[in-house]
């Protein structure tokens, strides 16, 4: 029996790693996750295995570099046979320590990241042993093996009944788990479509609206159960938010955060943005320019997992 060990920040690289175990038919007799504590990973990891270590957000290189003690710490009392991590920055130390103590390990770059890798995958690429993975076709790179993207799986019809403007009574809105605020989404949102009945998880966006604080965090079940209920479903252009939108049978709208408007710390979600659109998965727009248009399409689709093949 191997003991795997699995390391991803939370959100969509938690949510991608999680699809992957299946997509690649990973042994998961003894499994021990590696991950940061929110509302979303304890409820999606609850009675699992899991170390809970301090997070890394974006662009914090010093933060992840002085956990590789703690790394080294977890992996000689962990002992696995085999490490996967679909990154970000907080798998870093993971990936170092893995190579340092002679564990095999695969890091596969995120469906996010379709003109060239990651940061921490050209990281793990130039400093560590990880074989390495890219979902979808990739971007020519002999040295990345390609494996089925996390989104092969979706394919999108139209609704029943078509739907307008005013039979829209409910909406789900999430900006995951970044810890960049994204203001922009949300002012959008209750420009448009502030008389709905509106789910939030704004996440590190603190915003006060009507005398209170919109909900920053929602427990993962109660937050896909929303997307799945919902007239329509907004979010950022995060592929585990995304993932989880189509997975409750809903197209969302996405808002890609941009650099330029620190609300992220390159302009990846554009781009990951632009290649769901392309496949139909989504109805993509700058929260600028945001229009009932916009959210009137998105509820007249309904997504659905394709037939398994044979």
């Amino acid at each position: 029996m191997r003991r795997t060990m699995l390391v991803a920040s939370p959100g969509g690289h938690l949510d991608e790693l999680r699809i992957m175990v299946d997509l690649l038919d990973l042994d998961t007799s003894d499994l021990f996750w590696v991950t940061g504590r929110t509302p979303q990973t304890e409820s999606l990891l609850e009675g699992m295995a899991v170390e809970w270590i301090p997070r890394v957000g974006s662009g914090e290189i010093r933060k992840a570099a002085l956990g590789l003690p703690a790394a080294l710490r977890l992996h000689r009392r962990v002992r696995p046979d085999l490490l996967v991590s679909t990154g970000a920055l907080f798998s870093s130390p993971h990936l170092v320590a893995a190579t340092l103590l002679g564990c095999t390990t695969w890091f596969i770059d995120s469906a996010t990241r379709v003109k060239g890798p990651s940061r921490t995958g050209a990281f793990a690429a130039r400093f560590t042993r990880a074989e390495l993975f890219v979902q979808g076709d990739g971007w020519g790179d002999p040295r990345w093996t390609r494996v089925p993207s996390v989104f092969d799986a979706f394919e999108v019809g139209p609704t029943p009944v078509p739907v307008g403007l005013g039979d829209l009574h409910t909406a789900t809105v999430s900006l995951g788990t970044e810890l960049w605020p994204f203001r922009r989404a949300v002012d959008a949102v209750l420009g448009l479509l502030g008389d709905l009945d509106i789910t939030w998880q704004t996440g590190a966006t603190e915003v006060v609206h009507d005398g209170g604080l919109l909900a920053q965090w929602q427990p993962a079940t109660q937050l896909h159960r929303s997307f799945g209920a919902s007239d329509v479903v907004i979010t950022h252009a995060g592929v585990g938010s995304v993932l989880s939108v189509l997975s409750q049978g809903r197209v969302p709208v996405i808002l890609p955060r941009l650099s330029t408007h620190a609300e992220m710390i390159d302009d990846h979600q554009v781009e990951f943005a632009e290649m769901i659109a392309e496949l139909g998965l989504a109805v993509v727009v700058d929260p600028d320019d945001l229009t009932a248009d916009h959210v009137v399409r998105a509820a007249n689709l309904r997504a659905q997992r394709r037939p398994a093949a044979g």
